[in-house]
């Protein structure tokens, strides 16, 4: 007898205006109860070399119980401009997938979620007390703050705090490059998970510091602010920032929206742009 598989995936596309909706389905064999998580949201990177799309790799997760045999079930819609059509045109798109293990199907994501909540540790930011290391800042401002902390969330500063460096025999740290704003927004998400004041926040620079010191997920809330933010005046100098930390996603959206505002390329920024190679890039994506 035939393998068949126990989930499996359809889709239908629809056009509403100049807007353009693929919808997801998932089809399962038995009775089951499963978690399926997908891309989420319709932001992408072009691999010209591959001629394939992918969806950005940060995922949604659906939850699911005792579904019936051969259920076919709605998860998502992306939805898409006639300039993404023209990106997707002739290439292959690849939408991440994954099913996350659960050991217990009877607990839902709700409660999941309101757990990770109460492992929230900005309290300890706010006043850090049992505090055992210090960061200073370029500016001279000061954070007492806690070595398990920073070492379960980064391996850059894991590393840094062993026995045997300078930083971790002083208890201290100064960060001659970094601003005391700067740090004190990295240091709220890795407390948090989050920052609060979106609107204020130098999303350019936690970049860098979010590719410095391997904070993931920084660098994804990072990357779509500056993708949310983008605008006629800083277009071309978040292209820069994407190409200099490899941010393929942010690249694609602010080379995509370039191409709906051409006349970002008569201003001055663009005339000091020395790296060829992103030139031809922008040129690439321009003609096509």
């Amino acid at each position: 007898m035939q393998d068949v598989p126990d989930y499996w995936f359809s889709f239908k596309t629809e056009q509403v205006g100049t807007i353009f909706l693929l919808h997801i389905f998932i089809r399962n064999q038995g009775v089951t109860s499963f978690n399926v998580a997908l891309s989420c949201g319709n932001k992408f990177k072009v691999d010209r070399k591959a001629e394939t799309v992918y969806l950005q790799h940060y995922l949604k997760e659906f939850q699911f119980r005792q579904l019936g045999e051969m259920s076919h079930t709605y998860l998502t819609t992306y939805d898409f401009s006639e300039l993404d059509i023209q990106c997707l045109k002739n290439r292959k798109l690849h939408i991440a997938v994954s099913f996350p293990f659960t050991e217990s199907t009877d607990i839902s994501l709700e409660v999941i979620n309101s757990i990770k909540l109460k492992h929230d540790c900005s309290a300890l930011f706010a006043e850090p007390i049992g505090s055992d290391f210090v960061i200073e800042s370029a500016d001279g401002v000061k954070f007492q703050i806690h070595r398990v902390i920073l070492a379960s969330h980064s391996e850059v500063f894991k590393a840094m705090l062993k026995g045997d460096t300078a930083e971790s025999q002083n208890s201290y740290v100064k960060l001659i490059d970094v601003s005391g704003e700067d740090l004190r927004y990295m240091l709220e998400y890795i407390y948090s998970g989050t920052v609060i004041d979106l609107e204020n926040a130098n999303f350019g620079n936690l970049l860098m510091l979010a590719d410095r010191f391997n904070l993931k997920g920084l660098w994804e809330l990072s990357e779509y602010a500056l993708s949310e933010h983008l605008s006629p005046d800083n277009a071309l100098d978040i292209l820069i920032i994407a190409d200099m930390h490899e941010s393929d996603f942010l690249k694609t959206e602010a080379l995509k929206f370039i191409k709906e505002n051409k006349e970002i390329l008569s201003s001055s920024t663009f005339e000091e742009i020395t790296n060829h190679d992103l030139l031809k890039q922008l040129c690439c994506f321009l003609s096509e």
